[in-house]
C-alpha cells in the first residue's frame, strides 16, 4: 500500500502558510522589560525629584501639605491641629466648650508628618503605587496622631450631665383662696454619659472639634392638659357658696373653704379631684358643733344612805357619713344647697334603766376588829384613808373591781406592817385590813373573786383562809399582789366600807336582790410551831337550791417575827370567830 504524504505545511493549528508564530512570542517578554524598565525610570525620576519633600496631593486634618518639605509641613500640621483641636465644642440643650487641657488632648506633629512624608514611600511596590496614585489624585487623606485622657474626658461628660440632667416636672394644680391655678408640666432629661463621651473622643480623633450631646427626654406622667381638665372642673365645683340647714338653723360654706377642702391626686396620667373629708369636717365644723350635744349617762349618788339616781340626757349628733357622702357626690354635680342629717344620740345607761339596775339591796357584808392590832393613831387614820377611796364606788354588771386600782398612791403614814413574816414600819400599813374586809364582804354577796392572795402569816384580825392581801409592786408594779372581784350580778353595785367608832371596820355590798345566801368558814388541818394549814370551805344556795358546797381553798401560814426579832407561832396568834 502507499502512503500519500501532503505537500502542504501546517503550523499552529493552521496559521498562514509560510509564516512562523515563534517570532512573536519571542517579543512579548521584551515588551513587558521595556515597559518596566520605562516605570522604574518613572518611579526613579518620581522619587528623585520628590526627595525631601511629600508627594502632592497628600492632606493632613484637610490642611495640604503636598510637595512640602517636613519642616513646612510641620508648621502647616502644628497651626492646623491648633485650630481644629484647640477647644471642643459640645451641642445639645445646653452648648459647652471644653480646652484640650480639660480633657488632656495631645498630638504629636512630628510623627503625624512622618505619616504624610511616607504617603506612596512605604510598603511593598504595589502599595506604594496605589498611595502614590491616590496622592496624585488628592484623596491621600494622613490621620493625624492625637491622643487624649479618658478619665479626663468621663470626668468632663459627668459634669455636664449635672448641669443639663433635669426630673420631669409634673403638671399640678393648687387652691389659692378662690383661684385654681394649674402648674404646668415640663420634660425631663437625662444625658448618656458613655455615648456622649464617645462622641468626644470621636471629635479628638477626627479632629473636628465638635460633638453633639447623647441623652434622650423624660416625659412626666401627668402633662399640663391633664392638670387644666382637672382644674376646670375644681373651679365648677368653688364656683360658688353652699347652703347648709338642719331645721331653722342654717351656715354657709364659702368657695375657699369649698376649695381648701379639695384633694388633688395623679392617677393614669390624669389627675384625679375629690373632697378630702378631715379637711372638709375642719370647713364645716361650726354647724357640726352647734349640732352635737353629748348625751349624759344616767348615774347614782348618795344620799345619806340612799341611792339616788342622776338623769340622763338624750342627745343628738350629725350622721356624717351621710352628710359627707352627699356632699361629696353632690358639689362635683353643681348642688349648693343641702339638709344636715340630724340623728339622736340615746345614752347607754338611761334614767329608767338605772332606776331597774339600782343597787337596794344589802347582799353581803363583813366586819374585822381593828383595836385587836396595838397602834398609836396612825393605822387607824390609814384604815379610814383606804375605806374612804372605795366606799361609795358603783360598779356596773360585768365590771372588775381591783383594790390596788383604788387604794394605791394615796398618802398613806408610816405604821407597822409585815413583810415576809416581819413586823416593820411602811407607808400604808392596815390595808390589808380594808382589803380582807371587804373580799370576805364580796363572798357573802355571791360575787366572783378572781384574784386573792393570803398572808404570810396568820393575823389576829381575821381568821385564817379569810384573809386577803395587798402589795403594789416595785417601781414599775412588777410581782403587784391584788384583790378583784366581778360584778356578776344583774345590776349595780354599791360598795360601802368604813371604820366605825365601836373598833371595827365594816364593808358592805349592796346590789339588786338576787336571793342567794353563802355561808363561808375555815379549820385548821394542821398546826404547829413551824407553820398551820387552813382549809376555807364556802356553801351557796340561790333560790334555795345549793349550787355549791365545798373547800373554796388552801392556804398555809408561817410563823410571825415581831418587831424586836421574837418569832411567834401560829398556835399563839388568836384566832377570831367569823364576824358578818
Amino acid at each position: 500500500m502507499e502512503t500519500y504524504r501532503s505537500s502542504r505545511k501546517t503550523v499552529n493549528g493552521g496559521g498562514l502558510p509560510g509564516r512562523s508564530s515563534g517570532g512573536r512570542l519571542r517579543k512579548a517578554p521584551i515588551v513587558v522589560l521595556v515597559a518596566c524598565a520605562v516605570l522604574a525610570a518613572v518611579v526613579a525620576m518620581d522619587y528623585w525629584s520628590n526627595l525631601g519633600k511629600i508627594y502632592n496631593g497628600v492632606s493632613v486634618a484637610g490642611a495640604n501639605v503636598g510637595g512640602k518639605s517636613v519642616g513646612e509641613a510641620e508648621a502647616i500640621v502644628e497651626e492646623r491641629l491648633s485650630q481644629r483641636i484647640g477647644e471642643i465644642q459640645l451641642s445639645g440643650p445646653r452648648d459647652f466648650t471644653f480646652g484640650t487641657q480639660q480633657l488632656g488632648v495631645s498630638y504629636d506633629v512630628a510623627a503625624t508628618v512622618d505619616r504624610a512624608y511616607n504617603v506612596g514611600r512605604g510598603g511593598n511596590v504595589f502599595e506604594r503605587l496605589t498611595s502614590r496614585l491616590q496622592a496624585a489624585y488628592g484623596s491621600a487623606e494622613v490621620a493625624p496622631k492625637v491622643g487624649y485622657d479618658p478619665e479626663r474626658v468621663d470626668a468632663v461628660v459627668e459634669a455636664v450631665a449635672r448641669r443639663v440632667d433635669r426630673q420631669p416636672r409634673e403638671a399640678s394644680i393648687a387652691v389659692e383662696g378662690t383661684e385654681v391655678v394649674v402648674g404646668e408640666s415640663r420634660e425631663g432629661y437625662g444625658l448618656n454619659v458613655p455615648a456622649t463621651a464617645a462622641g468626644i473622643r470621636a471629635a479628638v480623633e477626627g479632629v473636628t472639634g465638635e460633638a453633639e450631646m447623647v441623652g434622650e427626654t423624660v416625659e412626666p406622667s401627668v402633662k399640663t392638659p391633664a392638670a387644666e381638665a382637672a382644674a376646670a372642673e375644681a373651679r365648677d365645683v368653688v364656683s360658688g357658696e353652699v347652703s347648709l340647714s338642719a331645721g331653722e338653723e342654717g351656715w354657709t360654706l364659702t368657695p375657699a373653704e369649698i376649695g381648701g377642702a379639695l384633694d388633688f391626686a395623679p392617677k393614669g396620667g390624669e389627675i384625679d379631684v375629690a373632697l378630702n373629708r378631715e379637711r372638709l369636717r375642719a370647713a364645716v365644723s361650726e354647724p357640726l358643733e352647734a349640732l352635737t350635744v353629748e348625751p349624759r349617762e344616767a348615774g347614782y349618788e348618795l344620799n345619806g344612805t340612799n341611792v339616788v339616781v342622776t338623769a340622763s340626757r338624750t342627745g343628738r349628733a350629725v350622721d356624717e357619713d351621710t352628710f359627707f357622702a352627699e356632699l361629696e357626690a353632690g358639689l362635683f354635680e353643681g348642688r349648693r344647697e343641702y339638709e344636715i342629717p340630724v340623728v339622736t344620740d340615746e345614752p347607754e345607761l338611761t334614767t329608767a334603766r338605772a332606776e331597774e339596775l339600782k343597787p337596794t339591796d344589802l347582799l353581803g357584808k363583813y366586819r374585822t376588829d381593828y383595836e385587836i392590832v396595838e397602834d398609836d393613831g396612825q393605822r387607824v387614820e390609814n384604815l379610814k384613808i383606804a375605806s374612804k377611796a372605795v366606799n361609795g364606788m358603783f360598779i356596773a354588771p360585768g365590771e372588775t373591781f381591783s383594790m390596788n386600782e383604788n387604794v394605791a398612791g394615796l398618802d398613806y403614814n408610816a405604821t407597822k406592817v409585815i413583810i415576809d413574816g416581819r413586823e416593820t414600819l411602811a407607808d400604808g400599813g392596815g390595808l390589808c385590813q380594808v382589803t380582807s374586809t371587804l373580799y370576805m364582804a364580796a363572798n357573802y354577796a355571791g360575787l366572783d373573786v378572781t384574784e386573792r392572795h393570803p398572808h404570810y402569816a396568820q393575823l389576829p384580825y381575821i381568821r385564817p383562809g379569810l384573809d386577803a392581801t395587798v402589795w403594789f409592786g416595785d417601781e414599775n408594779g412588777a410581782g403587784a399582789l391584788d384583790m378583784k372581784f366581778e360584778n356578776t350580778s344583774d345590776g349595780y353595785l354599791l360598795i360601802r366600807e368604813y371604820v366605825a367608832d365601836d373598833g371595827y371596820i365594816y364593808a358592805e355590798v349592796y346590789g339588786k336582790p338576787s336571793n342567794t345566801k353563802v355561808e363561808m368558814n375555815s379549820k385548821p388541818t394542821y398546826m404547829g410551831a413551824d407553820y398551820s394549814k387552813w382549809n376555807t370551805y364556802q356553801k351557796i344556795t340561790k333560790d334555795g337550791e345549793v349550787t355549791y358546797d365545798g373547800l373554796l381553798h388552801k392556804d398555809v401560814y408561817n410563823p410571825l417575827i415581831d418587831e424586836k426579832g421574837k418569832t411567834i407561832p401560829p398556835p399563839e396568834v388568836p384566832v377570831p370567830a367569823v364576824r358578818q
